[in-house]
C-alpha cells in the first residue's frame, strides 16, 4: 500500500509540478513560521531560526520537485548563471534604490511641498540593507522565478505566468500579516498585494532579460527589500500614503517594461531556444 501511494504521489508531482511546488512551499514555510511563533513565540535564537527557515520554503520546495521531475540539473544551472550582460548587475542593485528615492521625493512634494531626505538612513548602511534583503527575500527566487515562472510561461507566456506566480507569492506571505514582529504585520494587506502583483511582473521581465539568471533576480529582490528599509517607506505606513505611492511607482515601471519588451509579455509563449527545458 505504501508503495502504491508513493508511486501515486510521484506521478501527481510529475503531472502537476507547479501545483506540487506551491503546496510544498506553503507547507514548509507555514509550518516553520507556525512552530517559531507558536512554540517559541518568535523570539530568541530558535524562533528567529524558524522564521528564516520558513523563508527558504520556496527554495527547498523547488529543489525537491525539480529532483522528482528529473530537471534538477537544469534548475541548478539557473541558480549559478552569473555570466549575463554586465548591465544587469547595476540595474538589479541600483534600480530599486532609484525607485525608492523617486517615491520619497514625490511624497515630500505632495505632503510637505518640498523634497526632503530626512527619513533616509545613511548611505553607508545600504550594503547591509541589501545583504539583509537578499537573505530575507532574495533566497525565495529559486522557487518563484527559477522554477514556477519558467514552468508556467512555457504555456501562458511571461506576463500571464508572472500574474499566476504573483497570486501564489502574495498568498504565501499571508501568515506574516498575523504574526507579531514581522514587517508585514504593520502593513495593510491590499497595497501589499498590489505591490506583489506588479513586482512579480517586474521580476519576471528582469529574470527573462538576464537570461533566466536566478542570481540577478535574487539581487534585484534583495535590493528592493533593502531599498524599502533604507528609505523608510514602510515605517509608519498606517496611513498607506507611502505604500500606495510605491505601488504607483511600480505601475509606471511595469508599464514601461511591458511596452518596451517583446511579444512574450503580451500572452505569447516564450520559447528560449537556448534553454528549451523547464
Amino acid at each position: 500500500m505504501f508503495s502504491t501511494l508513493h508511486r501515486s504521489a510521484l506521478a501527481t508531482v510529475t503531472r502537476r509540478p507547479v501545483v506540487a511546488f506551491v503546496g510544498l512551499a506553503y507547507a514548509l514555510s507555514w509550518a516553520a513560521w507556525g512552530l517559531g511563533y507558536g512554540a517559541f513565540e518568535g523570539v530568541g535564537a530558535v524562533g528567529t531560526a524558524c522564521f528564516l527557515l520558513g523563508g527558504l520554503g520556496p527554495f527547498v520546495a523547488a529543489a525537491v520537485v525539480a529532483r522528482v521531475t528529473g530537471t534538477a540539473d537544469v534548475f541548478r544551472a539557473r541558480l549559478f548563471r552569473w555570466r549575463v550582460a554586465p548591465r544587469w548587475y547595476p540595474i538589479a542593485l541600483g534600480g530599486p534604490f532609484t525607485l525608492a528615492l523617486a517615491v520619497v521625493a514625490v511624497e515630500g512634494l505632495l505632503w510637505d511641498g518640498r523634497v526632503t531626505v530626512d527619513a533616509l538612513h545613511p548611505i553607508a548602511t545600504i550594503p547591509g540593507f541589501v545583504v539583509g534583503g537578499v537573505l530575507l527575500g532574495g533566497l525565495e527566487e529559486p522557487g518563484w522565478r527559477g522554477f514556477a515562472q519558467v514552468r508556467l510561461e512555457r504555456r501562458y507566456g511571461t506576463l500571464a505566468a508572472s500574474l499566476v506566480v504573483a497570486v501564489a507569492w502574495v498568498g504565501w506571505h499571508l501568515p506574516l500579516f498575523v504574526l507579531p514582529g514581522t514587517a508585514q504585520s504593520d502593513v495593510p494587506l491590499l497595497p501589499f498585494a498590489a505591490m506583489g502583483l506588479f513586482l512579480a511582473v517586474v521580476f519576471a521581465l528582469a529574470f527573462e532579460g538576464a537570461g533566466r539568471s536566478v542570481i540577478v533576480v535574487a539581487l534585484l529582490h534583495g535590493a528592493y527589500n533593502g531599498a524599502l528599509g533604507w528609505s523608510a517607506l514602510l515605517e509608519g505606513s498606517g496611513t498607506g500614503h507611502s505604500l500606495w505611492l510605491l505601488v504607483l511607482g511600480l505601475v509606471v515601471v511595469t508599464v514601461a517594461l511591458v511596452a518596451g519588451t517583446g511579444p512574450a509579455t503580451r500572452g505569447h509563449r516564450s520559447p528560449h531556444p537556448r534553454n528549451p527545458r523547464p
